[in-house]
């Protein structure tokens, strides 16, 4: 134990002698929090909307004045040229036209089912088809309210409406931020360990104190504990400040229990920790293990549901991604998070995270003692 001491004394005096070290520990990863935040969203908001009111009635007044009211979309200007709609398309003036025809409110009095016509730049299908159920639901919310002011109160007797309430559980405010702040969380604490384990026993073999330590008394499990303890603790205070900057600056609410995030990490970090021991066996340089570790970290987060939903892959790729530790702690966070779910509700990605992370760091130590060796 004095020996295993004497090696974390060591690997913390040198990490803390590197200033540019210590400031990629601590403060990339902020940056990376922060600046990943914001750019990363999923929400669609001021959608550029040009509007041809041809119809110029109190009805269509509404209409124009529900989506105008709307964070969603800027009424960018009024036409009643449709022309002028796919002009300002191509010219990047417009994202979407909203076509209002002529006698609209008469038929609609007459409940003849009058059409309104919305045209939307599909360049970003994925923003075009939310903007696009946006503009659905504000047009129904108008038909409502539409509805219910035509009613007589005499007229009213007898009949009940429906109304339907929805409620967002989880994410009340549909947030993206909510959803990809603590994936990225994940990827944070992927990239540190696999890094340090990775560059750090390369840096011993390539300056050649790898010898060194061996003809010591240190025994190889010795000094692999040794110099895997202190990557543990930055790790670990790496997720707290990270975590805190999401909580306190982000709002994100934290709806489970840190105990149990910390305690599944752990499991997590046998194979980022792992993966890392495995690359310094394969490179003979930091470079060259910098290089492997990005492989294996865009793989991962690629595969891992990070930015693109497993679903929507296709069959063959999301068997590939049961292959891919980071899968599982990614649901796990965001359910510990979102959802606050304890660990019987966790346990189906639990023990193939748990499994895939023995396995990865057995073979990687087996292969690490076989190198030394």
């Amino acid at each position: 134990m004095r020996r295993i001491k004497s090696v974390v004394r060591k690997e913390f005096r040198q990490v803390f002698r590197d200033k540019p070290m210590l400031a990629l520990i601590f403060g990339v990863p902020i940056v990376q929090l922060v600046v990943l935040s914001f750019a990363i969203t999923t929400d669609v908001k001021h959608v550029k909307l040009l509007v041809a009111d041809l119809d110029e009635t109190v009805v269509s007044q509404e209409i124009v004045r529900a989506f105008a009211h709307s964070d969603r979309f800027d009424v960018v200007g009024q036409t009643r040229d449709l022309g002028r709609i796919r002009e300002d398309m191509q010219g990047w003036r417009a994202q979407m036209g909203l076509v209002i025809p002529p006698g609209f409110s008469a038929d609609l009095r007459r409940n003849l089912k009058p059409q309104i016509e919305i045209m939307v730049d599909g360049v970003d299908g994925n923003s075009a088809g939310v903007a696009q159920g946006y503009a659905r639901g504000i047009l129904a919310d108008v038909g409502m309210e539409y509805g219910k002011s035509l009613l007589d109160p005499g007229k009213a007797l007898g009949l009940h409406f429906v109304t339907m309430e929805e409620r967002m559980w989880y994410n009340l405010d549909l947030s993206s931020q909510q959803f990809m702040i603590p994936a990225i969380v994940v990827v944070l604490l992927t990239i540190l360990p696999m890094m340090l384990s990775a560059m750090g026993l390369v840096r011993e073999k390539e300056i050649g104190t790898l010898e060194q330590l061996m003809v010591t008394p240190l025994k190889k499990h010795e000094l692999l504990v040794g110099k895997l303890i202190p990557f543990l603790c930055l790790t670990y205070i790496e997720l707290t400040i990270v975590m805190t900057v999401a909580i306190a600056l982000f709002r994100i609410p934290m709806n489970g229990s840190f105990v149990l995030l910390a305690l599944l990490a752990s499991l997590y970090l046998f194979s980022t920790l792992g993966l890392g021991i495995f690359i310094s066996t394969v490179t003979r340089s930091q470079q060259q293990a910098m290089f492997v570790a990005w492989f294996f970290m865009v793989f991962m987060i690629i595969m891992g549901g990070v930015f693109i939903p497993i679903e929507n892959m296709p069959a063959g790729l999301q068997k590939l991604t049961y292959l891919d530790p980071m899968r599982y702690f990614v649901s796990i966070v965001r359910d510990i998070f979102q959802k606050g779910s304890s660990l019987g509700f966790l346990l189906r990605d639990v023990i193939p995270m748990a499994a895939f992370g023995l396995l990865i760091f057995s073979a990687s130590v087996a292969r690490f003692q076989k190198r030394v060796g």
